[in-house]
C-alpha cells in the first residue's frame, strides 16, 4: 500500500514539472551569432537601446522585457506587448 502511494505521488510530481516545463518554455529559435548581429543591428537602427537590442537578438525574453521597463518605464504589460513580436 506505501509502495503504491509512494508510486502514485512520484508520478504527480513528474506530471507537475512537465506541465510548467511546458508553459515556462517559449518558441524562441536559436540564431547563428551572424543572425544576431544583423538583427541586433537593425533593432538598434529602429530606435531601440543596445543593451535591449542585445538580448532580443540572444532570445533572452526576460532579461529584454525587465530592461525595456527600466530603460522606459513601462508596465509590465506595455513592455511585454512591445518585446514578444520582435522575438519571433
Amino acid at each position: 500500500m506505501i509502495l503504491w502511494v509512494g508510486i502514485v505521488l512520484i508520478a504527480i510530481g513528474l506530471l507537475i514539472g512537465l506541465i510548467l516545463v511546458s508553459i515556462g518554455r517559449r518558441s524562441i529559435p536559436m540564431r547563428s551569432p551572424e543572425e544576431q548581429a544583423r538583427l541586433r543591428e537593425q533593432l538598434i537602427a529602429s530606435g531601440l537601446s543596445p543593451r535591449v537590442a542585445e538580448y532580443i537578438a540572444q532570445g533572452k525574453r526576460l532579461e529584454a522585457i525587465k530592461a525595456y521597463r527600466d530603460e522606459t518605464g513601462q508596465s509590465l504589460k506595455e513592455a511585454v506587448r512591445s518585446i514578444d513580436p520582435l522575438l519571433q
